[in-house]
């Protein structure tokens, strides 16, 4: 059977997780959601389709809820979803189920894998030993999610009130501000105009002007522009002045350049 795997990753955690999903299963395929949505139908019995993507405030990335909504899935398509989180799961995979049930599409197999924390806006990565620790979880993890999906298992998403609760309060109080959450990213000295910043943002949310970066206030807090600064220039705030920047081993920033094209 063929599969494609829709995945969206600012740190590479995800898109990690995706590429030892596609090896594994035969003729997959790995598409950023960045990238331009399929004008035509995708699935149906012949093809299954799976979206991996990070767990932001408990719930999926703003604009991953508006790419599952437009696309178009045919019927008798197995789904699976595979979040990565660093410390809640929150309820983004009953969100995805939700919107998938609403276009008459069923999420066959959902599970969570925990992956590095990569918000330093709050906290800062694992050390290198605690890293290496819950990269090899997740390897034998995920290896456990691609014998499952490659025998058409399935696995309902875990259902808390609790979460479905908070995770809804918390995305009003969230996306009802964002406009003005990108006010605090600055650019110090060490900027070198390079521009990767502007390169890497998914949402294309900063231009360079006059050799500085301006975010335009549509940012979906994924901080990409952040992890990837090459001189490390960009913060947030004094929140992340000092704190060591984070992207997954294996993946560089081409990888996330190129996903935009």
């Amino acid at each position: 059977m063929k599969s494609t795997i829709y995945y969206f990753s600012a740190t590479g955690n995800s898109l990690e997780i995706a590429r030892q999903i596609s090896k594994e299963l035969d003729n997959c395929t790995i598409k950023s959601m960045t990238t331009k949505l399929p004008e035509e139908p995708v699935g149906g019995p012949d093809e299954s389709i799976g979206f991996v993507f990070p767990v932001y405030y408990l719930d999926m990335p703003f604009f991953m809820e508006q790419f599952v909504e437009k696309l178009n899935i045919l019927p008798g398509t197995f789904c699976f979803a595979i979040t990565n989180y660093a410390r809640y799961k929150g309820n983004a995979l009953n969100n995805l189920e939700e919107i998938l049930q609403k276009k008459n599409i069923q999420l066959d197999y959902a599970d969570e894998v925990k992956m590095p924390g990569n918000y330093i806006v709050s906290y800062p990565p694992p050390n290198p030993d605690k890293l290496e620790e819950i990269f090899k979880t997740s390897r034998i993890k995920v290896d456990n999610i691609i014998k499952s999906i490659s025998n058409n298992n399935k696995k309902t998403a875990e259902k808390s009130l609790l979460s479905r609760i908070f995770t809804k309060h918390l995305k009003f109080i969230i996306f009802g501000n964002i406009s003005k959450w990108d006010e605090k990213f600055v650019a110090d000295n060490k900027c070198t105009c390079c521009g990767q910043c502007s390169e890497v943002c998914p949402v294309e949310n900063i231009k360079i002007e006059n050799c500085h970066p301006i975010w335009q206030h549509h940012c979906e807090r994924c901080l990409r522009c952040i992890q990837w600064c090459p001189t490390e220039a960009i913060q947030y705030g004094k929140k992340t002045v000092g704190i060591k920047r984070y992207h997954h081993p294996n993946v560089t920033v081409e990888n996330f350049i190129e996903t935009k094209d």
